[in-house]
């Protein structure tokens, strides 16, 4: 490297910005002009001459990281009623008191009908530290200067140690905290409902007892796509979260009672609550061993299982008490009693309820190896339906142990095993939701029922298909239809009042867009309310709506009301009503990015509020949408936008984009694997979250954006008619918008330049003679690469498709200018250019290592390769063995007391490590900024 002789230049934010905007200005006339790649070289050559060092990159991509994360934290606060809790109370205040003023029983149907709830999940979103997403969550709540300082320090901190430990644990730690600030908030709307009540009706509120919209949580739980839960450590789990909330029970009432004369009962019961948090916590630790130690399974299930004075296994145990009591206490001390018991209710003898998953193929694997039938044949199973539903009808329960536990090697039935336990041991009283992943097919429904059956928790189990693949969006109307048929499935949902199901709205878009898989959805919704109605079973239909924080993942922009309109729709929820169903609505908030809803207990208040004013609403009367009246053009364009996605979802390139470097621009985010282990190849393998990100990365949300230009292209006047008379298809539109805005062509044909041989060939023309050398290495690795080529050919279906879009996007109400997408793209432009010419300074690097021995087994093209993969850590590690600091490894030779000269083989390595190797760690962290500084862009992680 050659020696400085001038300090470095100024390099700020408006000069970058300024840069992009004359370089965007030339496609008049130059239409080849990518400004993003434009800047990356220019960083790159500033780079190389020492004009600029890669600190002043660091920083300017810190600082675009900051305005990011700013803007977010915008958004979030007025999404969250400006973190003020008064005021996100307040529509909820309103209709409470406008139902009292009808009359009781409006008033006791609306609080005492279950509504639904909020579901915690463990989808890898922890992209962000556990700090920096605390002081997020504090800047959100009060923006001040301090806030906005602890911002700036942890953006600036190196986050790779965050993002390399975590673990499930980790994540139930943070699930947990959500949790309790969600119960907070579930205790102060039922302590309003009493309140309210109490005011309204001082003779009968007594009576009331309030069904408060529950919470839940599958962390710890789910074992769809994962293998590293086993049973022991779920129950361990569950038995830690019941020691907690015996212990919060106790000082609740305990704080209640204060200073008030109770009845002998229940001023006995915060000290029983004590005693049993303190035996089950017992418990946990021995579940919390490793019990495939026979000796240490049997010890702990003995304890679990013996007798106890102080055991609690049912919240009746502890409500009945209440119950008995209320006759003789202070009406004060009542109102508090009664919301508790409600909440008690709710919560069962956990933190929140639970949430059980596996995925179809473990359920047809036991009906498969057990009973030698076969669910997916052509006719959906029938033939597997009916036996399975005779055997359903005849199974008697098995006594069952820990021992059959221990023993069971399948998944599925171990999991039903493990319900049985659970609930005959830990929380009898407790209801369990089974939801089964990837369901195309009823008879899977029935497996499950007839398992179910076989362990006698059929009584406490929602056992709710997952519609997420394009086979069951498209036939899982007929799905549902078919199980009703089944009379042994009809007696199970009135045995348990209401049809479970669940609709996956990241795994719609992953595979047909999100737009289309918003509208399938919606189709799914309104099949099953009219297959449920037309069986007048007087059931509910209890919908859960999993989707993430991402426009990609279901999640609108805007208000929680439109986020939740979006999910359950208003001509939906009319039309339910209209039918006679009611709708029990549950949604979720996932992994780190959902849990920074209620990261506090002001943001989980507003959040908590702004359901239950959801809730509470009444359903609309019918709607007036042409989005349900023409459905000839409305269906013709769902069919045409989800074939192009299914065509760009097995399109080559499409695989060779995702699967390539753009890999290594994703940071891990959670503890569960990327990938899918087995089965299918290419996108499909990888997780929706995964593939979101994977694609927000590279600036291309497609499956949001994408294929609505090119959808009705002959029909074009018609559709924009369409959308800006129906206010469903323009707020799906408008979705489409928003991540069109977010979208950018040039950042992507960046990439693939990145990639193109002829680029290094370029620049070595202009290169010293000593980085020219390096360049043409890099030219011999990436010559027969096709990842350029590939690229680009994505980049012309895009542009076509875009192109169609922005003119439609002109003729569209309320949708952005091309100006002002253009605009919203600059600061994602200049942490793309800074990324690109990052890894181009990091491929010269690699360049530039000097000969390797053999003895190493790898060469500088295998260094190269691994940079251009992004594969940086691993390079600085390999690296760092083959050529070592001076003097490394020598301590333990201190105690020679032969001289000797001092030299080794490894002079000069102090060199390498200062010029080549540091600067590449460096790169890499900073790489690693700009990954998660990226994610505030689209509002989550995927």
């Amino acid at each position: 490297m050659t020696p400085r002789t001038a300090k470095p230049s100024r390099l700020s934010l408006d000069w970058v910005q300024d840069f992009l905007r004359r370089e965007a200005a030339r496609i008049d006339a130059d239409p080849l002009t990518n400004s993003v790649f434009s800047l990356a070289q220019t960083l790159f050559r500033k780079l190389e001459s020492e004009e600029f060092e890669l600190e002043q990159l660091s920083a300017l991509a810190e600082e675009v990281h900051l305005t990011l994360l700013e803007e977010r934290a915008g958004q979030f606060r007025r999404q969250h009623s400006g973190a003020d809790t008064e005021a996100a109370w307040a529509p909820v205040t309103a209709r409470l008191k406008a139902l009292a003023a009808e009359s009781f029983d409006a008033y006791r149907a609306a609080v005492e009908t279950p509504g639904g709830g909020i579901v915690f999940t463990a989808h890898p979103t922890f992209a962000l530290s556990q700090h920096l997403r605390a002081a997020m969550a504090a800047y959100v709540t009060k923006p001040t200067a301090g806030h906005r300082a602890a911002l700036k320090k942890h953006i600036q901190s190196d986050g790779r140690t965050w993002n390399q430990s975590i673990t499930l644990e980790a994540e139930h730690r943070e699930a947990q905290d959500a949790l309790r600030h969600a119960a907070e908030a579930q205790a102060a709307y039922a302590a309003q409902v009493v309140e309210i009540a109490r005011e309204a009706f001082p003779d009968a509120w007594q009576d009331l007892r309030p069904a408060l919209p529950t919470i839940a949580s599958w962390v710890g739980y789910d074992l769809d796509g994962r293998t590293d839960i086993p049973w022991f450590r779920s129950v361990h789990l569950r038995l830690s979260e019941k020691a907690v909330q015996l212990a919060r029970y106790g000082a609740a009432l305990e704080d209640i009672l204060a200073g008030v004369k109770a009845p002998a009962a229940l001023a006995a019961l915060p000290k029983r609550l004590k005693r049993a948090a303190k035996e089950t916590e017992a418990h946990a630790k021995r579940f919390g061993g490793d019990l495939t130690d026979p000796d240490l399974l049997v010890a702990a299930a003995n304890a679990l299982t013996a007798d106890s004075g102080d055991r609690i296994t049912n919240v009746r145990e502890l409500t009945a008490v209440i119950d008995a009591a209320l006759g003789a206490l202070p009406e004060v001390t009542v109102a508090r009693l009664i919301a508790l018991r409600a909440q008690m209710e709710a919560l069962q003898l956990g933190t929140g309820r639970i949430h059980l998953r596996v995925n179809a193929a473990q359920v047809r694997t036991v009906l498969a190896r057990d009973l030698g039938l076969e669910t997916e044949d052509r006719e959906l199973g029938r033939v597997a339906l009916s036996q399975l539903a005779q055997k359903a009808r005849k199974s008697k329960p098995l006594p069952l142990n820990f021992a059959d536990l221990f023993r069971e090697q399948s998944t599925a039935r171990r999991q039903f095993m493990m319900c049985a336990q659970i609930l005959k041991h830990v929380d009898s009283g407790s209801v369990i939701r089974f939801l089964i992943a990837e369901s195309e097919n009823p008879a899977t429904v029935m497996g499950a029922l007839y398992l179910a059956r076989q362990y006698g928790v059929d009584g406490q189990l929602d056992i709710s298909p997952l519609f997420e693949t394009p086979e069951a969006l498209e036939t899982g109307g007929r799905f549902i239809e078919r199980l009703l048929e089944e009379p042994e499935f009809l007696a199970y949902v009135k045995q348990r009042g209401y049809l479970s199901v669940q609709l996956g709205f990241s795994d719609s878009g992953r595979f047909i867009g999100q737009v289309a898989g918003s509208m399938a959805i919606e189709r799914i919704h309104n099949l099953i309310i009219r297959a449920l109605a037309a069986k007048k079973a007087n059931v509910s239909l209890l919908i859960f709506n999993t989707h993430g924080e991402s426009m990609g993942r279901g999640a609108w922009p805007g208000s929680f009301e439109q986020r939740f309109d979006h999910l359950l729709t208003p001509w939906t929820r009319a039309g339910a009503k209209a039918r006679g169903v009611p709708l029990i609505h549950e949604v979720s908030f996932q992994g780190g990015d959902g849990f920074l809803h209620f990261a506090n207990a002001e943001l989980a208040e507003t959040t908590y509020a702004a359901w239950c004013a959801s809730r509470l609403a009444p359903p609309p009367e019918a709607l007036a949408d042409t989005f349900y009246t023409r459905t000839d053009l409305v269906w013709d364009f769902y069919r045409s936008l989800r074939a192009w996605h299914e065509r760009l979802f097995a399109n080559a390139d499409y695989g060779r984009l995702l699967g390539s470097f753009a890999s290594g621009l994703v940071v891990r985010a959670g503890s569960r694997q990327k990938k899918r282990s087995g089965g299918p190849v290419g996108p499909a393998a990888l997780r929706a979250i995964s593939h979101n990100a994977t694609l927000h990365q590279l600036g291309i949300p497609v499956n949001t954006a994408a294929g609505i230009g090119s959808s009705l292209q002959r029909e074009s006047e018609r559709l924009a008619g369409l959308i800006n008379e129906s206010p469903r298809m323009h707020s799906l539109i408008l979705l489409a918008s928003e991540a069109r805005t977010r979208t950018s062509l040039p950042a992507l044909r960046a990439y693939a330049n990145l990639f193109d041989p002829s680029v290094w060939i370029a620049h070595t023309r202009l290169a010293p003679a000593h980085k020219a050398a390096a360049y043409r290495a890099a030219y011999y690795v990436l010559r027969t690469d096709e990842t350029a080529a590939s690229i680009h050919r994505i980049a012309n279906l895009l542009s076509i498709d875009l192109a169609r879009f922005d003119r439609l996007l002109a003729r569209v109400d309320g949708a952005a200018t091309a100006r002002a997408r253009h605009e919203g793209r600059l600061d994602m432009h200049v942490l793309h250019a800074i990324r690109q010419a990052l890894i181009m300074k990091a491929v010269a690097l690699a360049g530039s290592v000097p000969r390797i021995s053999e003895r190493h087994d790898t060469s500088q093209r295998d260094i190269i390769r691994m940079v251009a993969e992004l594969r940086l850590a691993e390079a600085v590690e390999l690296l760092a063995r083959i050529f070592p600091r001076s003097g490394e490894g020598d301590e333990p030779l201190a105690g020679l007391t032969e001289p000797g000269s001092g030299q080794t083989s490894g002079y000069g390595y102090d060199r390498i490590h200062r010029e080549i190797i540091e600067p590449l760690d460096e790169i890499d962290r900073s790489l690693h900024g700009i990954s998660l500084a990226l994610t505030h862009a689209y509002g989550a992680f995927g």
